[in-house]
C-alpha cells in the first residue's frame, strides 16, 4: 500500500540528499556506458541500441522501477559521435522521464581513442499526490493535486578505450537544481531539496589471448554523489569469465550499504551474445543491507542490438567488442 511517508520519500529519492541515491542505478553498466558517460557514444563503432529494464527491491509496494532506452552511433567522420538515452523512472508516488541527447568528439590514438562528451538532461517529474493512502483523511493539503516539474540539466564526460580497456570520468548532470518554491511538499527553505552533483569513474580491462576459450575482464564503477550521508561512494567491483567470445559470466560486489563501506549487494550476471549482433543480459542483486528481511531481490533484463551498417570496420567475422 502507498503510505503518506513512502510518497515523501520517493521525492526525496529523485532531488534530495535524505539518505537516498537520486539516479537510477544499473547493475549491467560494464555492458552500455552511455547512461554514465556521454563520451561514450560511438565506441563500439556501429549504430548499437540497446533497452534496460530494471524491478528494484521486489516485494516492497511502490519500489523503483525503471526502463531504459539508448541509442549512439559514430557519424559518417567518425571522430564525431551522437547518443540518446530516454529512460522512465517509477518509484512510488513519482514517475520521471528524462530525456538525454549527448555529443562526443573522438580522437585516435594508435590503437585507441580518447572521446570527450557532452550532454543535455531533460526530466520531467510527475508526483501523484492523490493516490496516497493518507493516516488521515484531508490530513495533509498538500496531497490535495498532482505536481508535475520540468529541470533541465547538462553533464560532460571523457572516456579512452581500446579493444581490450576503457577508462571514463564523468559528471552526469551538474546543476544543483532546488526544489524551493517548485512543490508544496518541500516546506518552508529546506536546502536538501535540490539535485547534488554526481561524479563517476569505470575502468575495465580483459585479459587473455585472443585465441583463448576463457578470458578473464575485471571492471570497475565508483559513483560519487554529492550531499549521502558520510560522504559514502557507491563501489561495484566486477570481475567477469569470457567462455569462448560468446557467453560473459561474472558477479558484482557493491558497497555502500547502511552508507558505509560495507557490502550492499552481491549481484550475479550473465550476458550471451545470440549472434555477432545480438546481445542479451541478465543480472540479480541479492540484498545484504537490512532491506534484505522484506525484499526478494532485483532483477535486470538486457537486450542490445548492432547494425553493422559498415562491414569494413571489421578485421574478421570473430571481431569482438569486450565492453
Amino acid at each position: 500500500m502507498k503510505k503518506l511517508i513512502f510518497s515523501a520519500l520517493m521525492l526525496a529519492a529523485a532531488f534530495t540528499s535524505l539518505q537516498a541515491q537520486q539516479d537510477p542505478s544499473y547493475s549491467m553498466y560494464m555492458f552500455n556506458g552511455l547512461f554514465l558517460n556521454p563520451a561514450y557514444a560511438g565506441s563500439r563503432e556501429v549504430l548499437n541500441v540497446m533497452g534496460i529494464v530494471r524491478d528494484q527491491w521486489v516485494g516492497i509496494d511502490g519500489a523503483p522501477r525503471t526502463a531504459n532506452l539508448s541509442i549512439n552511433s559514430p557519424l559518417r567522420r567518425d571522430q564525431y559521435a551522437l547518443g540518446m538515452v530516454i529512460s522512465d523512472d517509477k518509484i512510488g508516488l513519482s514517475n520521471t522521464l528524462n530525456v538525454t541527447p549527448s555529443f562526443a568528439y573522438r580522437i585516435r590514438i594508435k590503437q585507441s581513442r580518447l572521446c570527450f562528451g557532452v550532454q543535455a538532461s531533460f526530466a520531467y517529474y510527475n508526483q501523484n499526490n492523490t493516490n496516497a493512502e493518507l493516516v488521515q483523511t484531508g490530513a495533509d493539503a498538500a496531497y490535495a493535486g498532482n505536481q508535475n516539474l520540468f529541470v533541465p540539466n547538462f553533464g560532460f564526460g571523457i572516456y579512452a578505450y581500446g579493444k581490450r580497456y576503457f577508462v571514463g570520468v564523468s559528471a552526469p548532470h551538474l546543476l544543483p537544481s532546488s526544489l524551493k518554491d517548485k512543490t508544496t511538499l518541500v516546506i518552508g527553505n529546506t536546502p536538501d531539496a535540490k539535485m547534488y552533483n554526481a561524479y563517476v569513474l569505470t575502468a575495465g580491462y580483459v585479459i587473455g589471448k585472443d585465441p583463448a576459450i576463457v578470458k578473464f575482464r575485471p571492471t570497475i564503477l565508483l559513483k560519487y554523489q554529492q550531499g549521502l550521508p558520510h560522504n559514502i561512494p557507491q563501489i561495484d567491483i566486477s570481475p567477469a569469465l569470457l567462455f569462448i567470445d560468446r557467453l560473459w559470466l561474472g558477479v558484482t560486489y557493491r558497497t555502500g550499504g547502511d552508507y558505509s563501506y560495507i557490502g550492499q549487494a552481491i549481484i550475479p550476471f550473465l550476458q550471451i551474445k545470440v549472434t555477432p549482433q545480438l546481445e542479451i543480459g541478465y543480472s540479480y542483486d541479492a540484498e545484504l543491507t537490512a532491506l534484505k528481511h522484506y525484499t526478494s531481490g532485483t532483477h535486470e533484463l538486457m537486450i542490445g542490438y548492432d547494425f553493422w551498417y559498415d562491414k569494413k570496420r571489421f578485421v574478421t567475422p570473430r571481431y569482438v567488442k569486450y565492453f
